[in-house]
């Protein structure tokens, strides 16, 4: 679900957790992975704001990139999701697009993973220029809600929007509940295939599939070195620390070909 509020803070979204910019006496970081939506959304707004186009796989990567939007991205704290029932406040600078990327990655990410029970809290001005990210966020089982003092009529994009100073609500046709018809479909966002151009990283992948999708930690990393490391940052291969295995993803298996 999608909401808008306009002017001003609102009542909480009902959820067991939640996750907001506002103080709260639980806080944490916004390290996690990104499902392809969530990668999609990076990408979407690194060109839209005439930068190299970026395809992060975990949220750490925009402390790393060399992009100038990345300058922003860097005041973020990157350290480990807390999940659990609760308010967590998460630290991340207030500068568009900032909070809008996050937030929808975010969104995306809990959704995969725990499907409802959930609310995200970001505050933008620029989400007029991204209404077609929002609208991926309609389908979806928990709440975005965007706080922002831009009003613009693409507010129609969300499910719910609150004038906040004017204490007037305008609910979307989703949210009626003799309406069925309101929420948008889900759209299904494929990966992108990586090029893979290192010679290593390709040895790595045929040895994988060769070997059924996986083996030891410790023997891929004597065989290979930095490969590993190379092929897990572009998503390739996954480190599974509870077996001390690498697994090959199905972005891998697409990047051999199969």
């Amino acid at each position: 679900m999608l909401e808008i509020v306009i002017g001003g803070l609102a009542e909480p979204p009902p959820a067991k957790t939640r996750y907001t910019f506002c103080p709260s006496e639980k806080t944490t970081g916004l390290g996690f992975e990104l499902t392809a939506e969530g990668s999609l959304v990076f990408t979407t707004i690194f060109i839209r704001n005439n930068n190299p186009p970026l395809f992060p796989k975990h949220t750490a990567e925009l402390a790393q990139c060399n992009a100038p939007l990345c300058a922003l991205f860097r005041y973020v704290d990157y350290s480990q999701l807390e999940a659990g029932e609760g308010v967590f406040q998460y630290k991340a600078p207030m500068a568009d697009p900032v909070q809008l990327a996050l937030g929808l990655a975010l969104a995306h990410h809990l959704d995969s993973k725990y499907g409802g029970g959930w609310a995200v809290e970001v505050y933008t001005d620029v989400w007029p220029m991204y209404t077609d990210l929002l609208a991926m966020a309609k389908p979806l089982s928990g709440t975005l809600r965007i706080y922002t003092s831009a009003y613009d009529p693409k507010a129609a994009v969300a499910d719910r929007v609150v004038l906040a100073a004017q204490g007037l609500t305008y609910e979307g046709l989703a949210m009626k509940k003799a309406w069925s018809g309101g929420r948008l479909c889900r759209a299904y966002t494929p990966p992108p295939a990586a090029e893979v151009e290192d010679p290593d990283v390709k040895e790595l992948l045929r040895t994988l599939w060769e070997a059924g999708g996986f083996l030891s930690l410790k023997y891929t990393q004597e065989k290979f070195g930095q490969a590993v490391v190379k092929a897990s940052q572009l998503g390739l291969v996954r480190l599974d620390a509870l077996t001390l295995t690498v697994r090959l993803t199905d972005l891998g298996i697409r990047a051999l070909g199969i």
